[in-house]
């Protein structure tokens, strides 16, 4: 079964499952794609059998625009989005003019606007959804300025801005910890923000993938999240939303 992913760090996550689908005579073969452009183009059009690399907020935006056939099967992990900064200790010394950095793309853009409204910084439309934009800000508490950047980027704009909302991944391989953050993001409404893992509609009840679901969603692979990942990857699948 060829699995499209994102990073090599999610190898290790599906090494698990891997070796135990390999007993049942179910092989995992790992398709690395460097751009999250990439891989649902790919399972819709069938290089692939199902990718994981992508939140719900992310896939429902990419069906809206491309029309893909796709839908997910089950959740993997959540990676925490955090705020950080090398020039205040405290949110509360944010002053007007302050730059903060976020992810240019959509959903990640939108999360961060929300982890900024959660923190009190910010008051953004209700009706924007999931994926809110700077447009659909409605106040600020501290009148703010925004630097817009690739997800992988924001660590390093660090230097020039106040604060920087980062993805946890992006966190953890520049060396970040979750106990650094300012403000950590810590409760979900709903699985926007959930990762998971997608085959095409006509194939969402193959047995066999259905069974790699459930290797995934398993105690060894919430033992790598605690062992390699501590304080960024949730195990999506145990979560309540509110």
């Amino acid at each position: 079964v060829r699995i499209g992913l994102t990073g090599t760090f999610n190898e290790d996550i599906w090494a698990p499952a891997a070796e135990e689908l390999e007993k049942e005579g179910i092989h995992l073969e790992y398709v690395q794609f460097s751009n999250f452009s990439l891989p649902n183009d790919a399972l819709n059009s069938g290089d692939i059998d199902l990718n994981a690399f992508q939140h719900h907020a992310f896939l429902e935006n990419e069906i809206a625009n491309y029309g893909y056939d796709i839908t997910p099967i089950g959740d993997t992990y959540v990676v925490a989005m955090n705020i950080y900064s090398d020039k205040i200790k405290d949110l509360s010394e944010l002053k007007d003019g302050d730059k903060i950095a976020v992810p240019n793309d959509a959903t990640n853009e939108g999360r961060a606007l929300k982890l900024l409204e959660s923190a009190g910084i910010l008051t953004i439309d209700p009706a924007a959804g999931a994926s809110p934009t700077i447009a659909d800000i409605t106040d600020y508490k501290v009148k703010v300025e925004f630097v817009e950047v690739d997800a992988n980027l924001v660590y390093s704009t660090m230097p020039d801005v106040t604060l920087a909302v980062i993805n946890g991944n992006y966190a953890l391989d520049s060396g970040l910890t979750a106990d650094e953050a300012l403000y950590k993001e810590s409760d979900y409404t709903d699985n926007s923000y959930f990762g998971l893992i997608a085959a095409r509609t006509e194939d969402a009840d193959n047995p066999v993938y259905q069974r790699i679901v459930e290797a995934y969603q398993s105690q060894k692979t919430i033992d790598v999240f605690n062992n390699e990942f501590a304080g960024f990857f949730l195990p999506a699948w145990e979560i309540n939303v509110d």
